[in-house]
């Protein structure tokens, strides 16, 4: 049976502080109840108030500065238009660094993507996607975050309320895929926060000048992020939060898939994420099934790809357990579909399975 709501859909534009400023307001009340659903996971699993989150947050300010200027602008204004302080805006955007950070709890969270190259598509054309897993709050504070600008391309991300951006594309033709990953370096360090180095890969005129730019930069967490183009660039770079702590990956036949677990073998002494959660492994088996027995593969196969079930309960398409508690609940906030020659972003919020897909364009 099929489910119709959607996230909402919110543009905004201008220079930094003005967009930022337009998104908080526009987005206050999803904001608001992240931060309410954020305080719940870091009180069940570090025992934090938030007031502890805050002062945690404000470490980052300055390498989130030196990185982008704007960007903390951004952050600034959007603080500024929910009516909230600025570190609980930070506080956001550097959620991960703080959850997936040394000495911490929290289970890893999934993601399955996907890109494929001309040779693997009915259109010949480049077409990406993955479903975000994560939190089940996330369902309610998820927007499509539209951005007009004249200091960059404009975008369009699925995100949760008041961060930066997450999965989407930009009118250059950039875009934009990502899973979490966990080694045994130091994690959570006062680098570059994963999600301003999401927001950079949307900042990018090409693919290639995204990827140089998170290689380049000191990463406070491990991340994969696949990047791809209009032009046909596509690689998967898994990082590391150290000096050289990365490696890019290539399609194969034309297909390029990642879970949750380094590919790579000499990124990290242990895969942390891989040691917690077995079934990484499974769901990386059961898209690489779909997409790697045909050629001539549709948004339509792509929708069905994501609504997979196989390796349930941990399958691509990921439902809730109601028997574990409320912080630790997790499944499928969005499938994703990211069209680049088309410029087209697909989006089922909610499980592929069940939810009505909507199609977006940006300035449509």
């Amino acid at each position: 049976m099929s489910q119709s709501h959607s996230f909402p859909h919110y543009r905004v534009g201008g220079p930094p502080r003005e967009r930022g400023r337009a998104y908080g307001a526009l987005a206050r009340r999803e904001i608001e109840s992240s931060m309410v659903g954020y305080a719940r996971v870091f009180d069940h699993y570090q025992g934090w108030a938030w007031p502890e989150v805050q002062r945690r947050a404000r470490g980052f300010l300055p390498v989130i500065a030196d990185f982008s200027p704007a960007i903390a602008d951004e952050l600034a204004g959007i603080a500024e238009g929910a009516n909230l302080d600025f570190e609980d805006v930070v506080a956001l955007n550097t959620r991960s660094e703080m959850m997936f950070g040394d000495g911490t709890s929290i289970a890893p969270l999934e993601c399955t993507s996907f890109c494929l190259t001309p040779e693997a598509t009915r259109t010949r054309t480049l077409i990406a996607g993955q479903n975000w897993d994560w939190i089940q709050h996330a369902r309610q504070t998820s927007v499509v975050l539209e951005v007009h600008r004249d200091d960059g391309p404009d975008f369009m991300t699925v995100v949760e309320a008041g961060l930066l951006a997450k999965v989407g594309f930009n009118s250059a033709g950039v875009g934009l895929c990502t899973n979490t990953l966990i080694s045994s370096h130091s994690e959570g360090t006062a680098a570059v926060p994963y999600h301003v180095l999401l927001r950079s890969v949307l900042d990018s005129d090409s693919g290639r000048q995204a990827a140089d730019r998170i290689v380049d930069t000191d990463r406070a967490i491990s991340a994969n992020y696949l990047i791809f183009d209009r032009d046909g660039f596509c690689t998967d770079i898994e990082t590391t939060p150290v000096a050289g702590g990365f490696q890019r990956l290539s399609p194969t036949d034309g297909v390029l898939t990642h879970a949750n677990h380094f590919l790579a073998d000499d990124l990290t002494e242990r895969d942390v994420y891989l040691a917690r959660k077995k079934h990484t492994v499974d769901r990386l088996r059961a898209i690489d099934q779909h997409l790697r027995d045909r050629h001539d593969h549709t948004i339509e196969s792509l929708k069905a790809t994501l609504a997979d079930h196989t390796f349930e309960p941990n399958s691509v398409c990921q439902h809730l357990n109601p028997d574990v508690p409320e912080p630790e609940r997790t499944c499928t906030i969005a499938g994703i579909i990211i069209d680049v020659e088309d410029a087209a972003l697909h989006v089922a919020p909610g499980n592929p399975c069940t939810t009505s897909w909507l199609t977006y364009h940006i300035g449509t």
